[in-house]
């Protein structure tokens, strides 16, 4: 992670090379380079809390704080970001973000904690439901192998196969589509967020002042992930499993209701509001599946899990962002009509998880 973040400080001034050298494939090659130092760096991160807070309700709260402080940076990142492309442009803005990821390394550099490692005779289990039992094997992955800690394609390879072969074993597999769903529904967020700071009155193209108000949506989607782990925490508990599914479901409906807000107003202000109980939905998604995947995974496996997990979500988000962008050009939808379409979308994702959970429930309880 100490060495992600230098790397993206690094990666930072090659968009300030790309803007003095005009070249748009310069910035394609600085956004590929920054997505993944982030790919890499966010499954790090997820998987070495459980290392630090031992105890499952400390875990949570290690989540939930994780989530929130995510949410600060946002709001007030966001906020500054758009102030200061205003003010002092945006290759200053650049500096700053280089800057920021080096403070971060210093963070890294200075945990500390006790690790709790693997046993090595420690092996993930599969559990088989037949008609008569429910009997438990185990799965033969040697995730202590020293030649894993060897950067290789085939080693990269072999532990992604290890990972998808676990989860298709494990009854509650299904859970990395959560964060999957999710981004496929805020993926295009981005790109809508763009396209309203640009709208004016009667939906005329505005681009006086933009950038501020580019900043201002961004500063709502942080408050929204600020406010929703905030709201569900008091109706979620590590030992209940089925609380935390429930938290995961109501923020589907809270992304439906958020789209749909987007798709319906004009004005700013309530463009920003829906955008905020969008982004809250999200926000408790992510942080309650990531807690399913880590109460339930077997702890030599989490790290592959997490990636696994992450590699769908970037993927999704990648797609929707793809898709919010084409259907705006080349189909000539506005930003609200997009808007709406993610709001059907959600609302399906809601029925079919409602759907999922519900049988998942009373196989548990059979």
């Amino acid at each position: 992670m100490f060495v992600l973040d230098c790397t993206g400080a690094v990666v930072a001034w090659l968009y300030i090379l790309s803007y003095y050298l005009g070249s748009i494939y310069a910035l394609y090659v600085a956004t590929l380079l920054q997505m993944t130092v982030a790919a890499l760096y966010e499954p790090s991160r997820t998987a070495i809390v459980p290392s630090l807070v031992i105890e499952e309700d400390g875990l949570k709260k290690a989540m939930t704080i994780s989530g929130l402080a995510w949410s600060v940076m946002q709001a007030v990142g966001s906020s500054m970001g758009g102030l200061l492309t205003q003010w002092v442009g945006i290759q200053t803005c650049f500096a700053f973000d280089s800057l920021s990821y080096l403070v971060s390394a210093l963070f890294i550099w200075k945990i500390r904690g006790r690790y709790i490692p693997v046993e090595p005779d420690e092996e993930p289990q599969i559990r088989h439901k037949t008609n008569d039992s429910e009997e438990n094997t185990k799965i033969y992955i040697d995730a202590s192998n020293d030649d894993e800690s060897k950067l290789s394609f085939a080693n990269f390879s072999s532990m992604t196969k290890d990972g998808v072969v676990y989860l298709r074993s494990q009854p509650w597999g299904a859970f990395i589509f959560l964060k999957f769903c999710a981004a496929l529904i805020y993926g295009a967020s981005d790109i809508l967020n763009v396209s309203f700071s640009e709208q004016g009155v009667n939906n005329a193209l505005d681009m006086e002042g933009s950038s501020q108000r580019l900043g201002i949506i961004f500063a709502f989607v942080g408050i929204g992930c600020f406010i929703g782990p905030i709201l569900a925490e008091p109706w979620s508990h590590m030992d209940n499993v089925s609380s935390l599914e429930r938290s995961c479901l109501i923020s589907f409906f809270f992304m439906a209701l958020g789209c749909y807000g987007m798709s319906q107003f004009d004005h700013f202000i309530w463009i920003c509001i829906s955008t905020s109980v969008r982004s809250a939905g999200s926000s408790v998604v992510w942080i309650y599946s990531s807690l399913l995947l880590q109460k339930l995974s077997s702890t030599s496996m989490l790290g592959r899990v997490v990636a696994v997990d992450y590699a769908l979500a970037m993927l999704s988000e990648s797609v929707s962002a793809l898709l919010g962008g084409v259907l705006q050009d080349d189909a000539r939808m506005t930003a609200a009509q997009v808007s709406l379409l993610m709001a059907i979308v959600a609302s399906a994702t809601l029925v079919i998880w409602g759907m999922y959970f519900s049988r998942v429930r009373n196989d548990r309880h059979e």
